[in-house]
């Protein structure tokens, strides 16, 4: 991924709920546990991470991607965060949280006293409130530019951060240590959102309210200040790197790291195998080859590794409103009915992964199988014979797009699939990030694309609401009044088991019409050398990756 990547607002106007975006899905980190004590008299050596998705910006407020928020859990605080162990938010910037009225539309936090910036300022309610609408006046220019003609189109301020998070925010008023926001509907996932990177809290002085923050700094409030960065460069192929060191003023619901550590940032899996290999690195948590994944020897007694249920999901997404064919439900379907996600799960991911037939993943509530019901009965025939009624005439054309080096043999796999039986004719372009595939769907350049999607919190909404909504942050331009409905009233249910019934009936509308459509959900592979411990909890399904879980024997 490029450092910015940004597109229009028209085409990523809101991101669904973190579920963060992803260049690929397949976790791999570290795993461990708290074997020993740990001694403060230890080695000052970081902790190096290896990782293949990259920051593609520094600044909280203008990037919705997964290697983005991996370091923003990091530098920066939430009003609130989740703990390793729990699905449940709990105060971090802040000393308490809670709605204020019963239509769950009024939430109130109260700051935690003594808060400080790495700048040296502290943190009052008014960096609170101008951090969340920042995030709306960036989306706000965006959209403007993005209308006035005046402006050359290569001009044109464009924005890529997590607007859709904050969409449903009217309003965010302080009163002393107090931040109150106003919903406009009623959302029970609102605090989710508090907890992610959306709710980062930046120094109002250091940032400007309309624009992304460039100059190649970080001022938050986090567990760690960011001591050194610098991008991959793609000529070398040297790896990009954040050095973080630990924040001796960070105050909140954590334990502050022991250690610095370091986010290298490499080029692809191969870059990041030879990394691992030569143990350059001391944990292994970015995309790796499925065959390098089952090379690995579980027996070593100089690793960690663990395999556990996964929460990413991997999906094709159509574009509904392009010139391209998919904006007919028709060729949408047969994609649906053609991708065999058992063909792809083994011999492409070598049972690494496994075949997705719901949005929702196994061990989720609203968990089902609408894609399973709606087309395992439907072959290649069938779907021939439909598109030919439908007044096709076969092959079809079709654009698709994906980033990470790691997703290729994937493409072509599934380009040799949709062209064997004469149905589709396909063209596969690979990109350097999800901000070039979002403006080339943007500009009918594509028709479709592959994309991970990673939980910004452990609820179903963060499947279902950012994927499937109008605003969605995946640009496809779908709409449908009976989905929004669903999704509003899941919002306003507290009790989340009582909505299982609920996202069921989004899952199967959502299969019905196939603008987006999972493959495979995936395994989380975590592998380190053996002296690392607190790996256990690098990362969960609420999507923040736990630096300072890390330290050394």
């Amino acid at each position: 991924m490029t450092k910015k990547g940004h597109v229009g607002v028209r085409a990523i106007s809101a991101k669904g709920g973190i579920g963060i975006l992803l260049a690929g899905v397949l976790v791999v980190g570290a795993v461990g546990g708290w074997l020993v004590l740990r001694s403060d008299a230890g080695n000052e050596k970081p902790i190096v991470v290896g990782v293949t998705d990259r920051a593609e910006s520094l600044d909280p407020g203008a990037s919705y991607s997964a290697g983005s928020w991996d370091l923003y859990s990091n530098l920066f605080q939430g009003l609130l965060t989740l703990s390793s162990g729990s699905d449940t938010p709990v105060p971090d910037a802040a000393k308490s949280c809670e709605f204020t009225d019963k239509a769950y539309q009024v939430y109130r936090c109260t700051l935690r006293e003594g808060l400080r910036f790495s700048s040296g300022r502290a943190v009052t309610a008014e960096d609170v409130k101008f951090s969340i609408e920042r995030i709306q006046a960036m989306a706000q220019r965006a959209e403007e530019e993005a209308e006035d003609e005046s402006i050359p189109e290569a001009d044109r301020f464009a924005y890529s951060g997590p607007i859709s998070l904050l969409q449903g925010v009217e309003a965010v008023r302080t009163d002393g240590q107090d931040v109150i926001f106003e919903l406009a509907e009623p959302d029970v996932t609102f605090p989710y959102v508090l907890a992610g990177g959306a709710g980062s809290i930046v120094d109002r002085e250091e940032y400007p309210l309309d624009a992304p923050r460039e100059d190649g700094e970080a001022t938050g409030s986090g567990p760690y200040v960011l001591k050194d960065y610098a991008e991959v460069d793609e000529e070398t192929g040297t790896p990009g790197f954040a050095e973080l060191v630990p924040n001796p003023d960070y105050k909140g619901a954590v334990k502050g790291p022991r250690l610095p550590a370091t986010i290298r940032y490499y080029a692809g899996p191969e870059e990041l195998k030879e990394a691992w290999e030569k143990r350059e690195i001391d944990v292994n948590a970015g995309q790796m080859a499925a065959e390098d994944i089952v090379a690995v020897d579980r027996n070593d007694a100089t690793i960690r590794y663990e395999e556990t249920t996964g929460f990413s999901v991997r999906m094709l997404i159509n574009g509904v409103n392009g010139p391209g064919p998919t904006g007919d439900k028709a060729v949408r379907r047969a994609l649906a009915a053609l991708l065999d996600r058992d063909a792809i799960s083994s011999q492409v991911r070598l049972d690494t992964v496994e075949p997705a037939y719901s949005l929702i993943p196994v061990g989720v509530a609203g968990h089902g199988t609408p894609y399973y019901d709606l087309y395992a009965e439907t072959g290649p025939e069938d779907v021939r014979g439909s598109l030919e009624d439908a007044g096709y005439d076969l092959p079809i054309a079709l654009n698709l797009g994906y980033a990470g080096q790691v997703h290729a043999e994937e493409a072509a796999f599934v380009d040799a699939m949709l062209e064997a039986d004469g149905i589709f004719e396909i063209t596969v372009q690979e990109f350097q990030s999800f901000g070039e595939i979002f403006g080339a769907l943007q500009a009918g350049d594509i028709d479709s694309y592959f994309v991970g999607w990673r939980p910004d919190f452990s609820d179903p909404d963060t499947y279902t609401a950012p994927l499937l909504l109008e605003d969605s942050v995946l640009s496809h331009g779908y709409a449908n009044a009976r989905l929004a409905q669903l999704v509003a009233e899941t919002k306003g249910q507290p009790q989340r088991g009582s909505t299982t019934d609920l996202f069921r009936e989004i899952q199967a509308l959502a299969a019905e019409d196939a603008v987006v459509i999972p493959i495979w959900q995936d395994w989380q592979i975590t592998v380190a050398v053996r002296e690392i411990t607190g790996l256990q909890n690098l990362r969960d399904a609420g999507g923040i990756f736990r630096l300072w879980e890390l330290d050394r024997l």
